[in-house]
């Protein structure tokens, strides 16, 4: 696909288009008492940037019950320009952003960066969304107070803070598929509340999942026989609690503390093509642990210090089994025991200074080390540790020049030191040191806001960010397959983007029109086979020669023509080019996406919410031989509540029972059925 000059000047249209059908919920015009500040980025202080108020999108905790939206891929997934991703083969959620992945969008919980140290990335469908308030998606014009590498964005997840003397919730989910067999079990519930200047509160969710049936009109293969989908359960539980103490207004210290325990199967390969082979994997554990200090300070009357402390780790191990019977490991492919045990530590300080009503500063400061390590049983492979300390600093100005316009320039600077690292190599000499040079990378961006009136703001922005190779792209060997490149200098990008926003009683609609052009991305290049450890024909090296251009448009508004009636809609287009090769395709990335939703209160006790989702297909491959094909999801849900406190509610999911895979011949689950019990006091 390429977006020609006419489809930019199909801006208004569009404009008017989300205007008739309606979109994304934002946190602004949701309720904001349970929302723990001292987590989000942005706000410093007392208020939120004018750069960020029109740069971001956010979903608050109302919205992901109402569409049941229980984890965090699919919570994102309703974000204009987010799109899921699957590592199928690792049944690993992910998104994309404007076609930024994952490891080029990090994750935060609470202004904490959040990931797996070696490859810079985690399954977000392994986060439930429980202890949330809100989620914040910042996009190419992301503060850079967020610290280093944040290429394409930058994705905060915002806990819940009590605001109530005594607060309780609990939540009994069951879903069943379309045989009516009992499939997934959820469970949740949270304790909280405020006394005085303390405040604590605590939640715990388990998730029981016996995998999930495929669609009717799926076709058997080899590795899978149709029906309820081989090898797909798993198992999560999360716990989270937080005690602060807020002495004044100006003062605050917080103590979190999140826990994540799981186990998942994954479901080979179902697709048709022979370039892929079905492996047999399950991962017995997969747990993620973290404690994380928060505190915001009054310096004087016109200065603000925030500062974070946080301990993050991940353990997990995986299984490769010879084939479905999952007893024996003794073919080339199969291994016993592969362990990472990961850890990352760090810390940030943020300050604000208001000079005057129209001038304020904000600076920041990041630290974290990562640290990986991995063995393996059989067979035996000795522990490896790998680690990379980084740096950031940063400061943005926000000026007012008129009362109508501000204009808010930015700079960071990033640095990783050099250091050595003992790498494992082969059985003569298992664990040998490799000298890794210092880097460092600069990053600018400039943001003007006009407030046309009261109720329509135009803004535009450019920006440069950067982004350090990860462990795993430096120094993984691929199984004997990849020649590590511990020399790879940071990928870097280029943000253009102008945008309009709305807000006119009812009616609140937001478009945007961006560009980013990608220089020096990290690509694997075919070598000499003789430089691999292993005797293969297909040995690669990671290599900073990619370049790749991604533009689109985003639409998106809410209305709500009657007091008991909302209706949204959004729209996402998006064109990602290689061009350093324009024969590959780009992989995981639907170039067309729209989602209708409906919300009707059709009698005081009753609601009727109601959902639309289509997406374009998607290539699974460079080479474009393997296609994960369009689809569209209808999902639709009845509450009933009898007392203002309990609500009753039954719906179904993908109604139409359509097949449809994030990646090629990974197929998810087909129609099924949803009852749920909730209570909050």
């Amino acid at each position: 696909m390429r977006i020609s000059i006419h489809a930019y000047r199909l801006l208004p249209v569009l404009a008017a288009a989300a205007a008739l059908y309606s979109g994304n919920t934002r946190a602004d015009d949701a309720a904001t008492a349970d929302v723990f500040t001292l987590g989000t980025v942005e706000v410093i202080g007392e208020k939120l940037p004018d750069a960020a108020a029109v740069t971001t999108d956010s979903i608050d905790a109302s919205t992901l019950a109402a569409r049941h939206r229980d984890d965090l891929s699919t919570a994102l997934d309703l974000v204009p320009g987010v799109a899921i991703q699957e590592a199928g083969q690792r049944r690993e959620r992910t998104v994309a952003v404007r076609g930024f992945t994952s490891r080029e969008v990090p994750l935060f919980i609470d202004g904490v960066p959040v990931y797996v140290p070696y490859d810079g990335v985690v399954d977000l469908g392994r986060f439930g969304v429980d202890y949330v308030s809100q989620i914040i998606v910042s996009k190419g014009l992301a503060s850079l107070l967020y610290g280093p590498n944040t290429l394409g964005g930058a994705i905060n997840v915002v806990s819940r803070r009590p605001s109530q003397p005594f607060e309780a919730h609990a939540r009994l989910e069951t879903e069943l598929d379309d045989h009516f067999d009992d499939i997934e079990q959820r469970v949740s519930a949270s304790l909280g509340g405020v006394h005085g200047a303390w405040y604590a509160n605590a939640n715990v969710s388990y998730t029981n999942a016996d995998g999930y049936r495929l669609p009717h009109d799926f076709t058997p293969t080899t590795a899978e026989d149709g029906g309820k989908r081989n090898n797909a359960d798993s198992r999560d539980t999360v716990i989270s609690a937080k005690i602060g103490y807020a002495p004044n207004a100006g003062n605050e210290f917080a103590l979190s503390y999140y826990r994540q325990d799981g186990s998942k199967d994954d479901p080979p390969y179902a697709g048709t093509s022979s370039s892929v082979k079905p492996r047999y994997w399950q991962w017995p554990y997969w747990d993620k642990q973290s404690v994380y200090f928060v505190a915001r300070n009054a310096i004087a009357a016109q200065g603000t210090l925030r500062w974070r402390l946080y301990y993050d780790s991940f353990k997990n191990a995986l299984e490769s089994y010879d084939d479905d019977t999952y007893t024996t490991q003794t073919r080339p492919y199969a291994f016993h025991g592969s362990h990472y045990d990961d850890y990352s530590v760090g810390g940030s300080a943020d300050f604000e200074w208001r000079w005057t009503a129209q001038q304020t500063t904000r600076i920041a400061a990041h630290y974290r080390n990562d640290v990986h390590r991995e063995a393996e049983e059989s067979p035996y492979a000795p522990q490896e540790r790998l680690d990379i300390p980084t740096y950031d600093i940063a400061i943005e100005h926000e000026w007012w020049v008129l009362p109508t316009l501000s204009l808010t320039p930015g700079y960071s600077h990033m640095v990783q030191p050099g250091r050595t690292v003992h790498v494992y190599n082969d059985d003569d000499e298992p664990i040998v040191p490799v000298r890794v040079d210092s880097a460092d990378a600069d990053n600018a961006q400039l943001v003007a806001a006009w407030h046309v009136t009261t109720q329509q703001t135009v803004y535009a922005g450019i920006s440069r960010k950067t982004r350090f190779p990860t462990l795993k792209e430096r120094f993984s060997g691929g199984l004997g397959t990849v020649v590590p490149n511990p020399s790879l200098d940071p990928e870097s990008a280029m943000h253009y983007e102008i945008g309009y926003e709305a807000k006119t009683g009812s009616l609140h609609t937001k478009i945007a029109l961006y560009e980013s052009r990608l220089h020096d991305a990290i690509e694997a290049v075919n070598v000499d086979a003789s430089l691999c450890a292993t005797d293969s024909s297909d040995c690669t090296q990671e290599q900073n020669i990619g370049r790749q251009r991604n533009r689109g448009i985003e639409a998106s508004a809410d209305w709500s023509p009657l007091a008991t009636l909302l209706l949204n809609a959004q729209l996402d287009i998006v064109d990602v080019d290689n061009l350093s090769d324009s024969s590959l395709k780009s992989t995981g990335t639907p170039e067309f996406k729209y989602q209708l939703g409906a919300d009707w209160q059709f009698m005081p006790q009753w609601r009727l919410r109601a959902d639309l989702d289509h997406e374009s297909k998607r290539y699974s491959d460079t080479a474009g031989d393997r296609i994960a094909g369009a689809f569209t999801l209808a999902n639709a849900f009845v509450r009933y509540e009898p007392l203002p406190q309990l609500g009753i509610e039954i719906g179904g999911r993908n109604l139409s029972d359509a097949r449809y895979a994030y990646e090629e011949g990974f197929y998810q689950a087909g129609r099924t059925w949803l009852a749920q019990v909730d209570y909050r006091y």
